[in-house]
């Protein structure tokens, strides 16, 4: 009998409903904008994450390029990558690229490699980018297409071309 009293008493003392009420409230509130706060600072970490890992691996692929490291560049790729070389391609394993990469090296050393352009999605990117080389009578174009791979950047598709002019 008193303890039935007592939560009766407890639930009719208006004090205690207003602060139950104003408390549910004020939580529930809260609790929606600890929530949206939460989210938004995660989107924005993984963005950013997202960037910088780009950002890095792109540093990555100009570093090769410009050093002339095969493997280095074949080391940005997934097991598999799409090479064309002045309009013949195809894909090629790891081991293969490094071989075809260090060729095209050996016959086109970099003199300066820059970014010309680039498209981000969240899954793909596709790079453009300027080449220079002594052995090449006009500047060299590449492509380089990459995908995102267990939560980073992967080379796909790299390309090379004669540049118009």
């Amino acid at each position: 009998f008193l303890a039935t009293f007592s939560s009766k008493a407890r639930l009719q003392s208006p004090y205690k409903t207003a602060f139950v009420h104003f408390y549910r409230r004020l939580s529930s509130s809260l609790i929606k904008r600890i929530l949206i706060v939460f989210c938004l600072m995660i989107s924005f970490g993984v963005r950013s994450v997202e960037a910088q890992t780009g950002d890095i691996v792109l540093s990555q692929i100009k570093s090769a390029i410009l050093s002339a490291d095969a493997a280095g560049l074949a080391d940005q790729t997934l097991y598999s990558v799409e090479i064309g070389l002045f309009g013949v391609g195809r894909y090629y394993s790891k081991g293969q690229a490094t071989l075809l990469l260090k060729s095209f090296f050996s016959d086109f050393p970099p003199e300066d490699f820059s970014v010309t352009g680039s498209t981000r999605t969240p899954g793909a990117w596709f790079v453009e980018g300027k080449y220079l080389s002594k052995s090449a009578e006009k500047p060299i174009r590449i492509y380089i297409r990459l995908r995102v791979s267990d939560g980073t950047w992967k080379v796909r598709e790299f390309l090379v071309e004669e540049s118009d002019g």
